[in-house]
């Protein structure tokens, strides 16, 4: 039967236990593939093939198929009545999931995967505009001061990698978790940390030459990036906001986005 992430954000541990490592994280009606259960622990790979352990009550068995529609909105609540103070019974994030199975002008009623329904506004599903170089950034600018979380791959908190995996996922562009794996993916652009174009991805070894850091090129050296929290810097020395670490530790911008133009 398949298995189904039931919160918001549910941490992905390296081991079964809560003072393990948390790797990443898995979002609302994520469907997950479950291999076995310890000390209220079970044993997963992620959608995006990432395995760890997860609390087993932020899982759930479920029997059907249901017919998903991915959240666009940065975080929201999930309320248990169309009007704008109803209680909250959940949140929701960017890159999760919901079911949807009635709606009004204004509001679509939601079933979560333990089957407690509520409702949420229409923006939620706001679609999201035709994929363009500008278009990703006006979406990851969105984003801008959401704290820095280690493993963080949701409006709530993100870790580097997590932010452009997941700015990406709402174009439908699916990319692996980890910033060393987006960097053997990615198509080369350029080993000049001034070239690139907006969209495009900068990378960084902070220690060696294993990838440590990634982050958006806005252009001419800027970078939009998790650290500390969202942010811009710069690796072109004559801007105010230059970030001498991050230029000595540039290794190569690449890409997912190809010839796309602005």
């Amino acid at each position: 039967m398949p298995y189904f992430v039931n919160v918001s954000a549910a941490n992905i541990y390296r081991d079964a236990g809560f003072h393990s490592e948390i790797d990443t994280q898995a979002v609302l009606w994520e469907q997950v593939v479950a291999h076995e259960e310890k000390d209220g622990f079970v044993r997963i790979e992620t959608e995006d093939g990432y395995p760890g352990w997860i609390s087993k009550h932020q899982l759930i068995e479920v029997s059907r198929s249901p017919q998903l529609t991915m959240v666009t909105a940065p975080v929201l609540w999930i309320l248990e009545a169309p009007q704008p103070y109803s209680p909250v019974i959940r949140d929701a994030v960017a890159g999760s999931y919901l079911e949807i199975i009635a709606e009004t002008e204004d509001w679509f009623k939601v079933q979560l995967p333990d089957g407690i329904t509520g409702w949420i506004p229409a923006s939620a599903f706001t679609p999201m505009p035709p994929l363009s170089r500008d278009a990703l950034i006006r979406t990851a600018r969105l984003f801008m001061g959401v704290p820095y979380i280690w493993a963080g791959k949701t409006g709530k908190g993100l870790d580097c990698s997590g932010f452009t995996q997941m700015v990406h996922k709402l174009y439908g562009i699916r990319l692996r978790r980890d910033a060393r794996m987006q960097f053997e993916d990615a198509a080369p652009v350029s080993k000049d940390p001034l070239d690139g174009q907006p969209g495009d991805l900068l990378f960084f070894a902070e220690n060696g030459e294993r990838i440590t850091h990634v982050g958006f090129a806005l252009g001419k050296g800027k970078i939009l990036h998790a650290r500390g929290m969202v942010r811009v810097n710069s690796l072109n020395q004559s801007d105010p906001d230059f970030d001498p670490d991050l230029r000595h530790h540039f290794v190569e911008i690449r890409t997912f986005l190809g010839s796309l133009s602005s």
